[in-house]
């Protein structure tokens, strides 16, 4: 007698780090909620051997400093200093473009860079204020 394999006894493919990553940036979550997330998938046993989830808690420690937050916006304060953390020699307003992208539920600042040669720059976020 004859048994057709069970769909769920073929092995699962698991996620890699750039999928992880993906999923939690779609996702939007929380450094606390992409930890959470990281921890489960290793307990089902579905994430590469080599994936890492801890890493999310500081990745953005060293830029924190040029960031503030009042009330219900975080916003950039110090351009020319993060650009050069960034390893921008100097700043020149002149190459950068400024985009704001706004709707019901959030609103949003970048800096475009006119070549689009380097990524775009976070000025402004918030998920309660529209433009």
């Amino acid at each position: 007698m004859y048994f057709e394999p069970h769909q769920y006894d073929r092995p699962i493919d698991k996620f890699t780090q750039s999928e992880l990553n993906d999923l939690i940036r779609e996702l939007q979550l929380t450094i606390e909620k992409s930890e959470l997330l990281g921890s489960r998938l290793r307990e089902k046993n579905t994430l590469a051997s080599r994936v890492k989830f801890s890493w999310y808690r500081n990745r953005g420690k060293e830029f924190r400093k040029y960031y503030a937050q009042e009330d219900q916006l975080v916003f950039c304060k110090d351009i020319r200093n993060l650009l050069h953390q960034l390893g921008e020699r100097e700043y020149d307003p002149s190459t950068w473009r400024l985009f704001i992208d706004s709707s019901k539920r959030s609103l949003k600042a970048v800096l475009l860079h006119n070549s689009n040669v380097l990524a775009s720059i976070p000025l402004a976020h918030s998920t309660k204020l529209s433009e």
